[in-house]
């Protein structure tokens, strides 16, 4: 069995690196939630002062790079998304396996904000609401869909069409739905397919667009978007869809339903959206259906992934009897 890697000792090596004999590294550790390879530390000097606070994103070593494993698919994004007016944090630095890390990985300035999902348990600013910090969550969603991604990323990424984006969330959902969840997928794929929108927007997408991606200074404005590792270009109308079910409860089994502390009006995201995009998102049923179809395969997976030993996480033991509601909730609302 192959020892675990020490990666606050490979930490340490990229600090006197790049930092100098003189620096070190405090208060090294993973990041929360669902980040994938990922972990925080002060890097202080030789006089104690901090120098830095940063995220290293580390892709699996010895797995291939695709999607979320390939974190440095993510420098150009970040660099370009550096131009504009989207709030994200700083990146650094970035290197390949011939680095430290041993592996692909990027360095973020690690920014002092908090989530809405954190946020929640009564620590929001004075004044504001958990509809303020989604509203403004919203608007900052806006400015990602505004890029012009043709200028600043050319190359990065092409659009995808339903039917081909579909085929590769149901080769996922294959290795890991029992019989009757693939049944419900299949019937929700099919409607998704008969009426998906005609020359709605394109452009740049997030992905996972989420109250856990989004971090909110102490008076609840916007300091960044995380969390970038599944972004693309496509129809951005899905970010949208993304964020509405992830707040409403009645996507979610019940024992997740307990853990989801907020829930906000899917018509509230709506307006915001058309409100601060100065443009219409019809079809915003068939949105939402199309992130909770994507969305439920990763909950399938992950929970077969969990239960196999493979991938230990007990949230998705929590999220397992959300996986069927997922599928069964987007099929009612696709032509809403």
């Amino acid at each position: 069995m192959d020892e675990p890697i020490d990666f606050e000792a490979r930490a340490k090596q990229w600090v006197t690196q790049r930092y100098g004999e003189g620096a070190g590294v405090r208060n090294f550790g993973p990041m929360p939630g669902n980040s994938g390879l990922s972990f925080g530390f002060d890097i202080y000097s030789s006089g104690e002062s901090v120098l830095e606070s940063v995220v290293v994103r580390l892709a699996p070593p010895g797995v291939r790079r695709s999607g979320n494993t390939d974190v440095l698919r993510q420098v150009p994004l970040l660099q370009a998304l550096g131009q504009t007016d989207v709030p994200v944090a700083p990146l650094l630095w970035h290197g390949d396996e011939s680095s430290p890390f041993g592996t692909d990985a990027i360095a973020q300035r690690r920014l002092e904000g908090r989530s809405l999902s954190r946020n929640a348990v009564g620590t929001l600013a004075p004044g504001r609401t958990a509809d303020d910090y989604v509203e403004r969550a919203v608007e900052a969603l806006t400015r990602v869909h505004a890029v012009d991604w043709e200028a600043l990323l050319p190359g990065w990424g092409t659009p995808v069409s339903v039917e081909d984006d579909l085929a590769y969330w149901q080769r996922l959902l294959d290795k890991a739905a029992d019989p009757q969840v693939l049944e419900l997928a299949g019937r929700v794929r099919a409607k998704l397919i008969e009426s998906q929108p005609t020359g709605d927007r394109r452009g740049l997408f997030h992905g996972d667009f989420q109250p856990n991606n989004v971090l909110y200074d102490a008076s609840g404005d916007v300091l960044a978007i995380v969390d970038w590792e599944i972004a693309g270009v496509g129809r951005t109308g899905m970010d949208v869809g993304w964020l509405s079910f992830m707040l409403d409860k009645s996507f979610w089994g019940p024992e997740y339903r307990e853990v989801v502390q907020i829930d906000v009006d899917p018509a509230l995201i709506h307006g915001w959206y058309e409100q601060y995009a100065g443009v219409e998102l019809p079809h915003f049923g068939w949105y939402r259906a199309y992130a909770a179809y994507r969305f439920g395969t990763i909950a399938a997976y992950n929970v077969r992934l969990h239960r196999t030993g493979r991938r230990p996480d007990p949230v998705y033991e929590t999220m397992a009897s959300s996986v069927p509601v997922l599928f069964q909730r987007g099929l009612e609302v696709v032509d809403s």
